[in-house]
């Protein structure tokens, strides 16, 4: 069975080597990438199953690795890095990273956190025909509908493309911007009241019929779809 292959992406070779050794130890393939071009290069070329990314690269940083991989994939990303301020985290986040975690950290917290990652990809979307499902959610396609729990819940095309457009990614935090755009809202005229009360009333339309917490607002970035 072949291993699961892992991009590593830091210029200081010692982190490459704590990550590979504890990974490694764990049965994972280590793929090693000491700045954002050769990262890419290997990315478009091998497909690892999860990408862990530091901000500090050089140029492209780790931001726009993180930006141009998610024009084309889903694969996770995980950011290791020594920034610790709100704002990087968030940025990243709004780049498309899966999941931040600041420097220093222990073998068993990056093994964990790594493994969490490659779950959500395996259980992240399921596609049969019309359908695609994510957790206790499935959206019909043809119909426009939305089933929680097996209960049809109507949309309106603003809730349905909003939805659609996080379904595909339920670990994925979307910005207040690409909601906007997938929506059809020109940001001229939208507002971030005005995307609120688009998840407000999704969120009522479920609470009808579940009790599941299924939009979850990232402060200063935008939504996400599911909390577990």
């Amino acid at each position: 069975m072949a291993k699961d292959q892992i991009l590593v992406v830091d210029d200081n070779e010692d982190i490459r080597f704590f990550v590979k050794t504890a990974l490694a130890a764990e049965g994972f393939e280590i793929i090693e990438a000491a700045n954002g071009k050769i990262a890419l290069e290997i990315f478009h070329r091998k497909e690892p199953a999860v990408i862990i990314l530091d901000l500090s690269i050089g140029q492209p940083d780790g931001f726009e690795v993180c930006r141009e991989i998610r024009k084309v994939s889903t694969v996770p990303i995980i950011i290791l890095t020594s920034h610790v301020e709100e704002m990087d985290e968030a940025m990243c986040l709004a780049a498309g990273a899966d999941d931040y975690i600041t420097k220093p950290v222990s073998a068993r917290i990056l093994v964990l956190r790594t493994t969490t990652q490659l779950r959500h990809r395996a259980a992240r979307v399921q596609i049969q025909g019309s359908k695609i499902s994510a957790g206790p959610l499935i959206l019909n396609t043809e119909t426009r509908s939305l089933l929680v729990d097996g209960k049809q819940i109507e949309l309106t095309r603003t809730e349905y493309e909003f939805i659609n457009l996080l379904i595909a990614n339920p670990k994925r935090v979307f910005t207040r911007e690409q909601i906007s755009e997938a929506i059809g809202a020109s940001l001229e005229y939208s507002s971030d009241h005005l995307l609120d009360t688009h998840a407000s009333r999704i969120r009522m339309k479920i609470k009808e019929v579940s009790e599941i917490k299924v939009l979850i607002a990232v402060r200063g970035v935008g939504y996400r779809l599911l909390s577990n």
